[in-house]
């Protein structure tokens, strides 16, 4: 009963009262799988602990027309065995009476011998005399030591609802199950794993959403097939790169970050689109890690029970939208199925009312990632391929966007981006609300456009959807969102910062997570840009729960720079615990190479630094098929020759990459490998150091700090120097006296590194910063590490700590 402490002192207090008069009556609702029947059991054991006698029983579906099912059950008592004790009434009304008063006069003669816990479970499948029956016993019979405890799924208005409202309103007490929180998901993973579940798994836990049927499901079925191994007390996936505490010396190299991602087995097609006009919603791979590409059998087998309970067209229903992604719009769903939306209501309406399908503010959605990703691979593989094809050639406003998303994420941008360009267009005779038109499909293609380099473009359309975005909170946030993206590939990472937490401040009210993935995203990869690691590691801090609440999409952007983060701060190997997922998934997945122009190189240097060269052969393959289905975009075939030289050590390649790219930042990185490069080779000193000088004024056009750094060391060990600082006027003590690079040790050194980890992500000496942290304690007349501690923070509460 992990999670459960509130519910579980709600039956203590059902079952201590029921010596005393009156009715007792405790309702329990919430969705299938959430924990309902387990609570009953615990009633029942917690009952006959305190001497309690137990009556339980259950409605089925199959046995509704049996009248008074669940009681004559509870009491053991038959329907057969009653009609055989009968003698008086032939049937009809009758028979329906004369039952009712039998199990009245079995309630008070049980009660008669003491104290009696009635449990009924699944009361949504009751039939209506057994709910006429519970709509007077409790009352009838409250002088007798009885406590009843009902419970039923929350389906909506129908009779069970009604009757819950009722005995609520003559004083009975309701209880919602609720999804469990993230602390109890992790003691309910914890002790179906025997162990602490990693990062990974602790992702893919996240899918089931709380709910304690699927979530045992998945982790029990992950464990009997061997795929979660235990070392030191950590469950990891059993394929995992080393355990996380393996890192790599902080700063060791530079490498690349990750992109929690599925693999490539039955669920590895799966994708995430958006329908109308839901802010954030694109493409992504619906995986996470590498234990996702394949879903349990015993999953599979929980969700198939589900499917069950519906009929078979709502299951084929089902199976058609999933290819869509985890949400879809009704309107679009009936474009591609070829029928009236209205034809589509029934359906919709079983899986609404069997919890399959849940309502969000513009569309319908999978209640659960699991569920979705497990229909979804219940789709023959031909299907899903003839389903997509179909997407786009369902007419305008709305498909274009989601077969856009589905052709981006396949890595066809070519195409994606046109079928953007047509979904932006301003339908004929079609405005949006109040005569405006829809922002979603215009912010896809702007969040494309920022991914291909076309910065114009992108700037003209995002100023415009701000206009339209107007009294509209979720997409004045989502505009944000983009010119964070737009100013930090345009090299103004302080402005992107600003914009991201602007954008996080207007998420703060909404129920989109994608939203805070991207804000939190683009202010860590700003922050991690301009040499603030604190500010970029809070980032990674705030931005956990975003990451397990948002689409595949929104934690493939947020993944990708939450690996760049675990790289600066702990280092190659660490980041490389990510990376598995990702790897596994980027020959049919290769649209995640474009989230940013070197990613394929980061990617590369990442598994180069920790001895993987399949993996970094694997990128390669995926960066250069992505160019060759793109031959008229210039950036894919750019980001391939930068991977392409990476991995062959190959100088012309990598010169190509440098010349090639139009992303200031994406220049210097690969004229940094250049440098790099050509340094290790005899007789080549001098076009290393014009290589990497030409790396440190691109970084530094760009406000890249901490890369400009890198470069500097780099230069060093060439032997030259390069000035870094500015004369500034400063006071003479004070926090406003620290010099930036003051500052900046001040910061890692107030985050608890140590000198020489400080030095790391600073790439100067440990003597250097024992220097400059002298200085400090002098300016702000401190004498240790606490105190200077204490004071940044105060400092962070106003402009001068001083």
């Amino acid at each position: 009963m992990r999670g459960r402490e509130r519910e579980r002192a709600e039956v203590l207090r059902l079952l201590a009262g029921v010596p005393g008069p009156g009715a007792h009556v405790l309702l329990v609702e919430g969705e299938p799988g959430i924990g309902k029947s387990l609570l009953l059991a615990e009633a029942a054991a917690a009952a006959a602990a305190l001497g309690t006698g137990v009556a339980t029983g259950r409605a089925d579906e199959l046995e509704r027309m049996m009248p008074l099912a669940p009681l004559l059950s509870a009491l053991e008592e038959t329907t057969t065995r009653a009609a055989v004790a009968r003698s008086a009434f032939p049937g009809g009304p009758g028979l329906l009476m004369w039952l009712a008063e039998r199990v009245s006069t079995a309630l008070e003669r049980r009660a008669a011998a003491g104290p009696l816990l009635v449990a009924l479970d699944d009361l949504q499948w009751a039939d209506p005399v057994t709910l006429m029956a519970l709509r007077t016993l409790p009352s009838r019979l409250a002088g007798h030591p009885l406590a009843w405890l009902l419970a039923r799924r929350a389906t909506g208005d129908d009779d069970g609802e009604r009757l819950f409202g009722l005995l609520e309103q003559e004083g009975a007490a309701r209880i919602t199950l609720r999804p469990l929180d993230g602390a109890a998901v992790a003691r309910v993973a914890a002790d179906a794993l025997g162990a602490v579940p990693d990062a990974e798994l602790t992702a893919l836990a996240a899918q089931a959403a709380g709910n304690p049927a699927l979530l045992l499901a998945l982790l029990t079925g992950l464990r009997e097939e061997g795929a979660v191994r235990v070392d030191t007390g950590v469950a990891r996936p059993a394929n995992a790169t080393g355990p996380a505490g393996e890192a790599a010396p902080a700063g060791a190299g530079r490498t690349a970050g990750a992109m929690e991602t599925g693999g490539t087995g039955e669920a590895g097609d799966a994708r995430e689109a958006g329908g109308c006009g839901r802010a954030g919603a694109t493409a992504g791979f619906a995986g996470t890690g590498a234990v996702a590409g394949t879903l349990p059998r015993r999953l599979h087998t929980a969700v198939r029970r589900r499917l069950e309970e519906v009929s078979p067209r709502t299951r084929h229903l089902l199976e058609a939208v999933a290819v869509l992604g985890r949400s879809f719009c009704p309107s679009y769903a009936a474009e591609l199925l070829g029928e009236p939306p209205a034809a589509l209501l029934p359906a919709l309406d079983e899986a609404l009312a069997a919890g399959l399908l849940v309502v969000t503010p513009e569309e319908l959605a999978f209640r659960h990632e699991l569920l979705w990703r497990s229909v979804l691979a219940t789709v023959p593989a031909p299907v899903r391929q003839a389903l997509r094809r179909q997407a786009e050639r369902v007419p305008p406003p709305v498909a274009p966007v989601a077969a856009a998303l589905l052709a981006w994420d396949e890595g066809r941008l070519s195409r994606g981006l046109e079928l953007a360009r047509e979904a932006a267009e301003p339908p004929p005779g079609l405005p949006g609300p109040s005569g405006r038109r829809d922002p979603q499909p215009r912010a896809v293609l702007a969040a494309m456009l920022i991914d291909l380099g076309l910065l114009d473009e992108a700037e003209k359309i995002t100023a415009s959807s701000a206009a339209e975005a107007a009294g509209r909170p979720a997409w004045a946030a989502a505009v944000l969102v983009l010119r964070a993206r737009l100013d930090l590939a345009a090299g103004r990472a302080g402005d992107a910062a600003e914009q991201a937490e602007a954008a996080l401040a207007a998420a703060a009210g909404l129920d989109v997570p994608d939203l805070a993935c991207l804000a939190l995203s683009a202010l860590g990869a700003a922050a991690l840009r301009a040499g603030d690691l604190p500010r970029a590691v809070r980032a990674l801090a705030s931005g956990q729960a975003a990451r397990s609440a948002g689409t595949p999409y929104g934690r493939l952007r947020a993944e990708l720079t939450a690996g760049r983060i675990v790289e600066a701060r702990d280092g190659a190997a660490a980041a490389m615990t990510r990376l598995g997922g990702l790897y596994d998934g980027l020959a049919g997945h290769a649209g995640v190479l474009t989230g940013e122009a070197a990613a394929a190189a980061w990617l590369v240097r990442t598994a180069l630094a920790t001895g993987d060269r399949r993996r970094a052969d694997e990128v390669v393959a995926a960066a250069e098929d992505l160019a060759g289905r793109n031959p008229c975009l210039p950036g894919p075939p750019v980001a391939a020759a930068h991977a392409r030289g990476l991995r062959d050590r190959d100088p012309a390649e990598l010169g190509r990459a440098a010349a090639g790219y139009a992303d200031p930042w994406a220049r210097a990185s690969a004229a940094e490998d250049l440098g790099v490069l050509l340094g290790a080779a005899p007789g080549r000193r001098d076009a290393a150091v014009g290589t990497l000088d030409g790396a440190l004024s691109g970084y530094g056009g760009v406000g890249a700090r901490r890369d400009a750094a890198r470069v500097r060391r780099r230069l060093r060990e060439l032997g030259e120097r390069r000035r870094h600082w500015e004369r500034v006027d400063h006071p003479d003590s004070g926090w406003s006296s620290l010099t930036g690079t003051e500052r900046a040790v001040c910061d890692l050194v107030s985050q608890g590194l140590t000198n020489r980890q400080a030095a790391e992500q600073m790439f100067v000496s440990e003597h250097t910063v024992a220097f400059h942290l002298r200085q400090i304690f002098r300016k702000l007349g401190v004498r240790s590490r606490v105190e200077l501690a204490r004071l940044a923070a105060l400092s962070a509460a106003g402009p001068d700590g001083g």
